[in-house]
């Protein structure tokens, strides 16, 4: 176990020898700097330009094409057959037996019958409403024996 140890420490230096990486001898000057920032921005644009037409081969290519008629046709089916499971809904007793229920609902609403009740929830509710926006005003507004707030300043003071 001992006699590990130096190979251990051997197999880290070796490591350690692999993952240098040589620096520049020379420091930056400040005209290579602003050639340097100039030609990372000059890559910049190029990478841009390329990626750009890279995006643009992609979507003008023969299989985008496809794929865009495959999916322009999936939808043209999905459609088709969500009109034919509505037209068969449409004509389905069930659905007769609503637009009947509907109408008849209809008809009472229009003879009175639940126009009176609607009326009576609406000042029923309005009521309500009134007692509690009066009940919230009444927490703001001070009480006639409290002292009076000091004059508010005009602004031009």
């Amino acid at each position: 176990m001992s006699d590990d140890k130096p190979i251990i420490d051997q197999l880290k230096e070796d490591e350690r020898l692999k993952i240098d990486i040589p620096m520049e001898d020379e420091p930056l000057k400040s005209g290579a700097s602003a050639a340097g920032s100039t030609d990372i921005v000059e890559e910049f644009k190029r990478l841009g330009r390329q990626f750009a037409g890279t995006l643009e081969g992609i979507f003008n290519s023969e299989e985008a094409r496809r794929v865009e008629t495959e999916v322009r046709a999936g939808m043209k089916s999905f459609a088709d057959e969500m009109e034919k499971a509505f037209n068969q809904a449409k004509d389905s007793p069930a659905a007769s037996r609503v637009k009947e229920e509907a109408t008849a609902a209809k008809e009472r609403v229009e003879t009175g019958e639940y126009t009176h009740k609607a009326q009576e929830g609406i000042v029923s509710g309005l009521r309500w409403l009134s007692n509690e926006l009066d009940k919230l005003a009444n927490q703001f507004t001070p009480a006639a024996t409290s002292e009076q707030p000091p004059a508010e300043k005009s602004p031009t003071e």
